[in-house]
């Protein structure tokens, strides 16, 4: 557990840091463009080059590539490294080929997925759609890499990786927009792609990785693509629910989509830190305890990793449903001059809440589909995945036609939160029992914790407006920032009273590190004395 979690630390500091950059990008486009028809189209240039990517690539060709790389490792490196070498060419050609095809039939695409939009919000988005598709051949080529480096437990420059992507979004917008207009955001894009892949490259050889220009045919190739084609349909719910969203908010009034993109992005900052670095982490681990047959190990470290997750996620989504409103006024609107008006404030902000209801789920999610990929079954997620992805499309149909915008949120939610109670049933059923006190109990005591810490947050938001200047944007942060910090330490003293382990070892942390802080302070007046 040691080994996970140092790695979880890495990944998550990493994931951190991409994600405040994330802001970053976001908080900048909110500012020149608020919730507007520009954004909408860019929101929606995404969804055929993400589609490429996210159902090819991201998550599959790893939870594939990474038990048979590492099997392989063990035995022969030689041959491990033409195994991996295969993928990689046949990985570039593929994307190469389908970024090519998603390019002769787009304005079909298009029309297909955002029929809603009038003709020059659809040019735009084809503007941008057509340099987009490149990113997925910078995206496939690093995702292979970033699985090479997993399998040799190296996660830094790995997880380092999202925060070059951001940064060279951000280089678009903020010198390539003034000079080359609406693309020269795409061209961010394409940037961070290429950084993306580029800070990976020199630990991969610096691990003496040989690449050969081969497909190497043997069992180990095709035994991949028999872990590979059963994740594409897994993979899909995912972006099928995106597609779903662009597809109804295009008919919905300007600006729409732009309120989806900024909630959607917004209540991910912390899944990534938290929850999918979790399950990045934690997957090697439970790959190498199915093949020794260790279940009573491998039910351990699930349901340990999955109290972690819930120890983060639950508070986090607990608090920011009671300070929506302070965190996207506070990220979104702030600055002089900015475009994101009070009116797009209150829309993100009801649509985070609807959000964050499933955080926990989203949190969840990542780290049982892998508990299945690592005994080698792809087939039950993908089932459990479409009758998700049915959900989400029934649910979205009748709820934005009711709440708008919102209703897509509580849609998307609904849906994954059944995803998650489906997974859980199988895996109980299939493997039994997964240290279900210790899951109850814990989850209850978490649960409990963070309605209180919600409570004493709301109360805190209410006792701190009167002495603050709640017109500007540091009377708002003081006040958003203040009933954080009380909820947060009124969580932890109730885990501590609820006898949580992981609030103990958090509290010895501070401890720890306030002791380090203060001590050459000590040294420092003993001296003097």
């Amino acid at each position: 557990m040691n080994e996970i979690r140092k790695a979880t630390i890495i990944i998550g500091l990493f994931s951190l840091l991409a994600k405040i950059s994330g802001l970053a990008r976001d908080a900048i486009l909110a500012h020149e463009f608020g919730t507007s028809t520009i954004i909408d189209a860019y929101a929606a240039a995404f969804r055929i080059p993400d589609f490429i990517f996210n159902l090819l690539i991201l998550g599959t060709v790893s939870v594939a590539f990474i038990p048979i790389f590492s099997e392989v490792l063990s035995k022969d490196k030689e041959h491990a490294y033409r195994f991996a070498s295969g993928i990689l060419n046949v990985t570039l050609l593929a994307m190469a080929a389908l970024s090519l095809l998603a390019l002769l039939f787009i304005d079909p695409l298009l029309r297909l997925i955002a029929p809603g939009f009038g003709a020059e919000t659809l040019q735009l988005t084809k503007s941008f759609t057509v340099m987009l598709l490149l990113s997925p051949i910078f995206h496939a080529l690093s995702s292979v890499v970033s699985s090479i480096l997993n399998a040799y437990r190296k996660f830094a420059l790995m997880a380092a990786a999202p925060l070059l992507y951001n940064l060279g979004i951000i280089a678009g917008i903020v010198f390539f927009y003034p000079a080359f207009g609406a693309k020269g955001i795409a061209a961010g894009v394409i940037l961070g792609a290429f950084l993306h892949l580029l800070i990976q490259v020199p630990q991969l050889f610096s691990l003496k990785f040989k690449y050969s220009l081969t497909i190497h045919l043997d069992k180990h190739f095709f035994d991949f693509w028999k872990l590979y084609w059963p994740r594409i349909f897994s993979m899909g719910t995912g972006q099928v629910t995106l597609l779903v969203a662009t597809f109804f908010g295009s008919f919905l009034a300007p600006g729409s989509l732009s309120a989806f993109y900024y909630a959607n992005n917004l209540q991910a900052v912390f899944l990534s830190i938290f929850a999918i670095s979790a399950a990045l982490a934690v997957f090697p681990t439970l790959s190498d305890l199915y093949n020794r047959r260790d279940d009573p190990g491998f039910k351990d470290v699930l349901a340990k990793t999955a109290i972690q997750v819930l120890f983060f996620m639950v508070p986090i989504s607990v608090l920011m449903l009671v300070e929506r409103a302070q965190i996207v006024r506070l990220i979104y609107g702030a600055g002089q001059g900015t475009n994101f008006d009070f009116e797009a404030t209150r829309l993100v902000s009801l649509t985070l809440g609807l959000f964050v209801i499933s955080l926990f789920a989203q949190g969840l999610t990542p780290l049982f589909m892998r508990a299945f990929y690592a005994r080698h079954n792809s087939i039950t997620p993908v089932l459990i995945g479409l009758v998700a992805v049915i959900v989400n499309v029934a649910a979205t149909y009748f709820l934005v036609q009711r709440w708008g915008v919102p209703g897509m949120a509580l849609a998307f939610s609904l849906s994954t939160i059944l995803q998650l109670l489906m997974l859980v049933a199988e895996l109980h059923r299939r493997i039994g029992h997964i240290h279900d006190n210790y899951l109850i109990v814990s989850s209850l005591k978490i649960g409990i914790s963070s309605v209180i810490a919600g409570l004493v947050a709301y109360v805190g938001l209410y006792a701190i407006a009167p002495v603050v200047n709640m017109a500007t944007y540091l009377g708002i942060l003081i006040q958003a920032v203040g009933a954080g910090i009380i909820g947060s330490l009124t969580y932890l003293v109730m885990g501590w009273i609820m006898n949580l382990s992981e609030a103990k070892h958090l509290l010895t942390l501070f401890k720890a590190m306030a002791y380090k802080i203060t001590r050459p302070i000590d040294i420092i007046t003993q001296i003097l004395e």
